[in-house]
């Protein structure tokens, strides 16, 4: 089961998290998706840290900005020198990135409504901030499986089945 915290719970030491729209593309389920947050983010440090660089248990806060498709895009080509858009950006400073547009068009491929999406990028988000990365299909099928039970749990739904998001595509 999933429990939601207080947001910025200072005797554990865990960061505030904060959700934004920051779009005008869709209309997000706003209040929902900040109560998802503040039951997401214990979950994910009750987890294991990843091999990676984990700022997640230092940061005094986390920002989740819901940002349109052109936004996104413009901080890829940026930050990662990548063109065109994507559907989650993680910074290590502690602000996570999610594109409205790609989360809807997503949503529709993978069968979820846009609101999972939504909370998948954002699980997916604080991984990235707790030392997981994706780079290789190893590491991105090891996260994919977390980030699947995380999300289902947060949910309240059983876990869905192996590699049915664009995090982590089966190689051949």
């Amino acid at each position: 089961m999933c429990h939601a915290m207080p947001e910025g719970d200072a005797e554990r030491g865990a960061p505030v998290i904060s959700v934004y729209n920051r779009q005008r593309k869709l209309r997000p389920e706003l209040a929902w998706l900040r109560r998802f947050a503040t039951r997401a983010l214990p979950e994910v440090l009750r987890q294991q840290p990843g091999p990676g660089e984990a700022p997640l248990p230092l940061l005094e806060e986390v920002e989740v900005s819901l940002v349109s498709d052109a936004t996104i895009a413009r901080l890829h080509r940026d930050f990662m020198q990548i063109a065109g858009p994507t559907d989650v950006i993680t910074f290590q400073h502690g602000e996570i990135v999610i594109s409205t547009e790609t989360a809807r068009e997503n949503a529709g491929l993978y069968a979820r409504s846009v609101r999972d999406e939504l909370a998948l990028y954002l699980v997916h988000g604080l991984l990235h901030l707790y030392g997981y990365e994706d780079g290789d299909p190893a590491e991105a099928a090891r996260m994919h499986e977390l980030q699947e039970s995380l999300l289902a749990r947060c949910l309240g739904l059983p876990a869905a089945p192996a590699f049915d998001t664009p995090f982590a595509q089966p190689t051949e």
